[in-house]
């Protein structure tokens, strides 16, 4: 992904999700996207929750997205099917969810991977 294309890609995410950071550790890299403000649905927390989104392949290629390792349910648990990772000197969440993949809106990915949290009750 170039610079201009990571650009508009920060911004759609920023109009739709808030506050959004380039965390990008090198250039030969693919965009890392911090969204620090993210809103889970209920039960989730905390909220608004942190989440990081890395663009690699895109648009052919969904992002990779891990959210904060605190997120927990009303059980105190974290999402099913979780792992802990540890990207950019922090601890993530990354967990599995299939859903097929078309197109290159950055807004509707991110969606997409938050539907993961609707159909989820822990």
């Amino acid at each position: 992904m170039d610079a201009v294309d990571a650009q508009a890609v920060l911004a759609r995410l920023a109009d739709a999700f808030g506050a959004v950071e380039d965390r990008t550790p090198g250039e030969d890299q693919p965009l890392h996207v911090l969204l620090s403000a993210l809103e889970l649905p209920e039960p989730w927390t905390p909220c608004p929750a942190r989440a990081l989104a890395i663009w690699q392949g895109w648009p052919a290629e969904r992002p990779r997205f891990l959210v904060d390792e605190r997120v927990v349910g009303e059980t105190n648990a974290p999402p099913r099917s979780s792992e802990l990772v540890y990207l950019l000197g922090e601890g993530w969440r990354e967990y599995s969810f299939s859903f097929p993949w078309s197109g290159d809106d950055p807004v509707h990915a991110i969606q997409r991977w938050l539907t993961r949290f609707v159909k989820e009750r822990s």
